[in-house]
């Protein structure tokens, strides 16, 4: 039997002879061991994934009480709004460091500093129960955190998987999102709002349990080592994460290494399309009105007899958690286009449903409109978790190129500033206009959606980094 040696040589990793049912064996082993690995990887990180979807949702139920705890007041309507945009603050500052965080200490160590952020930014709050100051420093650091693991976990994941499951393995992002979102209100049914700080307190789990883990456990990615120069390194990691058949991955490790001149910048004239895709992605998302129908969720139960409005968002948070689960299983099928045109095609179609429905005279006149209102509202939470909700972060940690890390820190800036920006002015503008009209608006904004993923995007599934390069630089 002729002995296997693994060589590098035109970007390929190229397995020396052997006996053909041997090797047929050995890759088969390696690629299933090695994909695991992967897996692993991809669920690892995604903590500080599930860590912000549980704080954005478990503050929801005992906000009132937080606010009473620190100022000694009831009903403080300006401690309770500081407490919910400290947090939105802090995320919008991580968001916007995490690029040059996440490319200056690495994806691994970045890990490790957002997971010691999501644990210490709870244990604040908990400790700092009768401090006001003291509960916006931890709701800050919190944010901080989020904004980071915002960028960084589709980074990574996109990294660390194989070009097959790179879809399936992305959507883990917006999945731990909706799971944390999910049990963060069902904390506010388990516990009282008087026991905040037990919520608190498991916040700040998932945060810890990603340091430790970061440091133990997680490699850092083969695309980041190969940009440092650390090719060697680099394919050994390729190895481990995808196995020695993994041929198509190794040639972006190869594809990754540093440039004469130094690094590229996303705002540079090559970088272009992808700032504008980057950028859009995340203004769609936001325009698609999904904040406004997860506020409006509760009266819409309330309409039909579910008086627990923790109950009435439970049941949301659910339905846009199946419809994220579906979304794991479609985008390496039906690719991230095709999903994100159905996504936005779904929306646009029941928000103007909502928009007709809602209207003062349809639904004072029609005895069923509540329940066509209910129905809408479910099927557009579902289109959304299909495409709009869990695709954007996994499209533009794969469009990036060079500058994958800039481009996902632009990209959550601006999910973040357009978040801030609506929860400020979109009461004002209901008052003002009606939610009817405000629904007419985010449905045409979901139309310009889909005529922009029709002629702008291109499909990125079964696709190496280096080829997706390609469709996207404008060299």
């Amino acid at each position: 039997m002729t002995t296997t040696t693994t060589t590098t040589r035109d970007k390929d990793i190229v397995v020396g002879k052997s006996s053909s049912s041997e090797a047929a064996s050995s890759l088969s082993s390696s690629s299933s061991s090695s994909s695991s690995v992967a897996v692993a990887c991809a669920f690892v990180s995604a903590l500080g994934a599930f860590a912000f979807g549980y704080n954005l949702a478990v503050v929801n139920g005992p906000l009132e009480a937080i606010a009473r705890s620190a100022t000694g007041v009831a009903n403080n309507l300006t401690a309770q709004g500081s407490i919910v945009s400290t947090l939105l603050v802090g995320a919008t500052v991580g968001s916007l460091v995490a690029g040059k965080i996440v490319d200056a200490c690495g994806r691994r160590m970045s890990q490790l500093y957002c997971g010691v952020l999501l644990a210490v930014g709870p244990g604040l709050c908990v400790f700092s129960a009768t401090s006001l100051p003291g509960i916006l420093a931890g709701r800050f650091l919190t944010g901080v955190g989020i904004g980071i693991a915002s960028s960084l976990v589709p980074l990574y994941i996109s990294e660390v998987s194989p070009k097959n499951l790179r879809g399936s393995l992305g959507s883990v992002n917006q999945l731990t999102i909706c799971l944390g979102i999910v049990l963060g209100l069902l904390a506010n049914l388990v516990y009282a709002p008087h026991q905040w700080r037990a919520m608190f307190g498991i916040a700040a789990v998932p945060g810890a349990l990603l340091a430790l883990l970061a440091a133990t456990f997680l490699p850092e990615t083969p695309a980041f080592l190969a940009s440092r120069g650390k090719v060697d390194e680099a394919e050994k990691q390729a190895l481990r994460l995808w196995g020695e058949s993994r041929d198509v991955e190794v040639n972006d490790v190869e594809s990754s290494k540093p440039a004469e001149g130094g690094g590229e910048s996303i705002f540079s004239k090559a970088y272009r399309k992808v700032l504008v895709v980057s950028v859009l992605m995340f203004v769609f998302q936001q325009m698609s009105g999904i904040n406004s129908i997860v506020f409006f969720s509760s009266s819409m139960f309330h309409d039909i007899g579910v008086q627990n409005p923790a109950v009435a968002s439970l049941i949301v948070g659910l339905v846009n958690l199946v419809g994220t689960m579906f979304t794991g299983y479609l985008v390496d099928r039906a690719g991230r286009k095709q999903l994100m045109q159905v996504s936005y095609g779904g929306m646009a179609l029941t928000l103007g449903v909502l928009s007709v429905v809602s209207s003062s005279g349809l639904s004072h006149s029609l005895p069923f409109a509540p329940l066509v209102i209910l129905a809408s509202i479910l099927a557009y939470m579902f289109s959304f978790a299909l495409g709009a909700g869990a695709i954007p972060g996994m499209y533009v940690s794969e469009i990036g190129g060079d500058c994958r890390a800039q481009a996902s820190s632009v990209a959550f800036t601006t999910h973040w500033i357009m978040n801030i920006l609506i929860g400020q002015y979109f009461l004002q503008l209901t008052s003002q206009f009606g939610v009817s009209a405000l629904y007419a608006v985010f449905a045409l904004s979901c139309l310009c959606a889909l005529v922009f993923v029709n002629r702008v995007c291109s499909e990125t599934k079964g696709k190496s980094f280096d080829e997706i390069k390609k469709d996207f630089l404008l060299v």
